[in-house]
């Protein structure tokens, strides 16, 4: 004779359910054979550490430290550790992911999204006007360009701040408004801050070659950017 030994099928989350069978021969001798079987349905439990929390918004320059993530792993236990993934600091959206998995099987994702918003600049201030304005200055002559940066209501005073100031030659459009620079700046034209002023400010040295436009560009560190046009006569 037997018991417990016909085909047994387990579907609800356990512990440990332990299924036995015995079974007695002809002669009156018996045995028996255990196993103890645990089922584990449930995910692990993830729980986000940091300083980054859904929704949250930060600066360029102002974000914090990638966070972690914990688990706990249920009846099973963790298989590895839980992982997080898609931190950067750049200006944009960004969503990270935790990951988690238990030696069930059964595996958890929690994500997490934040912001980080790109500086503001002001400028180019006078003498240069902006807005597609073509700018209309003596070849070889020296224009000051005049800024700010902001990080919302922070002002930033660093030369390390900006990235590069450059310009190209580009196409003169006859259809868009010019203006003349009424005031042009000597010296040298390495960028400085000026404390007093409030402002950065870039002495650029034009080209000589008259009747031709540039295009100048200063950009930050953030990818923010200011351009203004150019017309030498």
């Amino acid at each position: 004779s037997s018991v417990g030994c016909d085909t047994t099928t387990l579907t609800a989350e356990t512990m440990g359910d332990t299924l036995t069978c015995s079974a007695t021969n002809g002669a009156g001798l018996s045995n028996s054979a255990s196993v103890t079987i645990s089922i584990d349905k449930t995910a692990p439990s993830i729980t986000w550490v940091g300083e980054i929390n859904n929704g949250d918004s930060f600066y360029f320059g102002s974000v914090p430290t990638a966070p972690t993530c914990t688990a706990s792993g249920g009846l099973s236990g963790l298989d590895g550790s839980c992982d997080v993934s898609g931190y950067a600091s750049t200006v944009g959206l960004h969503t990270l992911t935790a990951t988690a998995k238990d030696n069930a099987g059964n595996q958890a994702t929690e994500t997490l999204s934040y912001t980080v918003n790109a500086w503001s600049l002001k400028g180019f201030y006078q003498p240069v006007d902006m807005n597609g304005v073509y700018n209309i200055v003596k070849g070889g002559s020296t224009v000051p360009l005049k800024f700010e940066i902001f990080a919302g209501l922070t002002e930033l005073t660093d030369i390390t701040f900006v990235r590069s100031l450059t310009y190209a030659q580009t196409s003169c459009d006859m259809n868009v408004t010019t203006d003349d620079i009424e005031t042009t700046a000597t010296g040298g034209t390495s960028l400085r801050y000026d404390v007093a002023m409030g402002q950065f400010i870039y002495n650029w040295k034009t080209p000589k070659s008259a009747g031709v436009c540039y295009r100048v560009t200063m950009t930050t560190i953030d990818n923010s950017t200011l351009v203004a046009y150019f017309k030498l006569k």
